[in-house]
């Protein structure tokens, strides 16, 4: 059987198609959540509160990104994106800020862009 390994993470924009790729970070994480709150009640009872739905967060590093692409990934922020990663992953979501890190001189200018995707629910079905 054939592995296909990928060595990038693809950022496409959902309204168009349109598609930044870069090499990945070694960092890995998931930020997950239920909604809710502990609360105090009479007699000193502590209950919890929890609210439907998760809220996740998947952050992740962007190596050797060109001015272009950080242009690109600007303009895209606070719009529907769709992330897949080299191990496979698959999120839509948005994210609202472009944190880039100029790499040092050189030619040509190469940043490494860190992006923290706020997950969302989205229906591919048409």
């Amino acid at each position: 059987m054939a592995t296909l390994t990928l060595p990038k993470t693809f950022i496409n924009l959902v309204s168009s198609g349109a598609a930044v790729s870069a090499y990945s970070g070694d960092d890995r994480a998931d930020d997950f959540e239920v909604p809710g709150e502990s609360r105090m009640y009479a007699g000193g009872r502590r209950r919890s509160i929890v609210g439907a739905g998760t809220i996740a967060t998947y952050p992740f590093t962007l190596q050797l990104v060109p001015d272009a692409d950080v242009a690109t990934l600007r303009a895209w922020a606070g719009q529907l994106v769709q992330v897949r990663d080299n191990l496979g992953r698959r999120v839509f979501g948005v994210y609202r800020k472009v944190p880039a890190t100029w790499l040092g001189k050189g030619s040509p200018v190469l940043w490494t862009v860190a992006l923290a995707v706020d997950v969302l629910t989205f229906d591919e079905a048409v």
